[in-house]
């Protein structure tokens, strides 16, 4: 389940985690000890204690109906990444975001959690164009630093900038080896500038400024209303706050996290995890004022995370965040079959 992943991710952020509420009962991605404890969930699935996180035992259970529109736009086609592709112990691999290379190949970057060496950021690369399979590369993007939900942006070239989270503060790396190493120029967003403590950021083009779009920071044991907001700038460096997009009215009301945004012919499309009646994972709602977004409809039930990659006209992949299964966490890869900006 998709909460227990971006709580894994988050909890190995934390220098502590939040205990969970006495009166409440254990749900995935809660706090837990000691290590191999077994429990349910209210409706009756198993649990174990792993790593100090409550994880769900085998597959989703079937979701019920729901009232939610269908957007029909993504298939899934196979399983990206998984802990196997780093060669890690750790078992969670979440958060990907991609880049497509001048070769054609697809540079990913993903959090990989570790119970030997210090959780963080890792990448891989794509063995061929189809963005389909992958191979560790040699290289760590940020050594020594406990990096979490990054998101990568092309700027032109061989030039990117990662954007990841790290001690409350989304912060900022530029690379001019497409990603393969990085320097790091420190925090773009604090939580002091944000309101609350914030999570990966999404920035695409939007009437002549960049706009970012991010969530607050998921934490294991807290159960607080899933918030998203909107910032613009001039340079991805310095950013004035925009409202807070998931209030009053419209379907963000209820709530997402780890936004992430497209824009074709001045429409946006936001893509974010979130639950909707009997439904849960990624959905998408557009906007052509980037502020208020409307038409909801669910993309791909079970899964988180998602970042899209163009990879041709019309063509886009989803790499997202999925239960494998078995307590294993990795990256499931989707291929657009129709418009990612969906139409009314």
């Amino acid at each position: 389940m998709m909460r227990s992943i971006v709580a894994l991710a988050s909890a190995a952020l934390l220098t502590a985690s939040a205990a969970t509420p006495a009166w409440a009962q254990p749900r995935p991605g809660d706090s837990c000890n000691p290590k191999g404890a077994v429990s349910t969930t209210a409706d009756g699935r198993a649990m174990t204690c792993q790593m100090g996180i409550w994880v769900l035992e085998g597959p989703l259970p079937p979701q019920g109906s729901s009232s939610v529109k269908k957007a029909k736009n993504f298939k899934v086609i196979g399983t990206a990444l998984d802990a196997s592709t780093f060669d890690s112990n750790g078992r969670q691999v979440a958060d990907a975001t991609g880049l497509r290379l001048q070769d054609g190949r697809i540079r990913l970057f993903a959090f990989v959690n570790s119970t030997e060496t210090l959780p963080g950021t890792l990448s891989a690369t794509s063995t061929s164009k189809t963005g389909t399979r992958f191979a560790a590369d040699a290289t760590t993007p940020l050594p020594g630093i406990p990096a979490g939900q990054p998101r990568v942006i092309s700027l032109g070239g061989d030039t990117v900038r990662l954007f990841y989270v790290a001690q409350g503060n989304i912060n900022a790396a530029l690379s001019t080896d497409s990603g393969l190493t990085f320097t790091d120029e420190g925090p773009v967003i604090t939580t002091a500038q944000a309101g609350f403590e914030p999570g990966g950021i999404t920035i695409i083009r939007h009437k002549g400024t960049w706009r970012a779009y991010f969530s607050n920071l998921e934490k294991p044991g807290e159960r607080t209303k899933r918030i998203m907001r909107t910032a613009t700038s001039s340079d991805m460096l310095n950013w004035t706050m925009g409202p807070v997009i998931t209030q009053k009215r419209g379907p963000l009301k209820a709530g997402g996290s780890h936004p992430f945004a497209v824009i074709n012919k001045g429409r946006i499309a936001l893509y974010y995890a979130g639950d909707r009646d009997a439904f849960y994972g990624i959905l998408v709602s557009t906007s052509k004022n980037g502020i208020t977004f409307t038409d909801e409809r669910s993309v791909i039930a079970g899964g988180g995370d998602p970042d899209l990659v163009r990879v041709g006209k019309n063509k886009w992949l989803m790499y997202h965040g999925a239960d494998l299964g078995g307590g294993d966490f990795g990256v499931k890869v989707a291929k657009s079959v129709r418009p990612v900006v969906p139409r009314k």
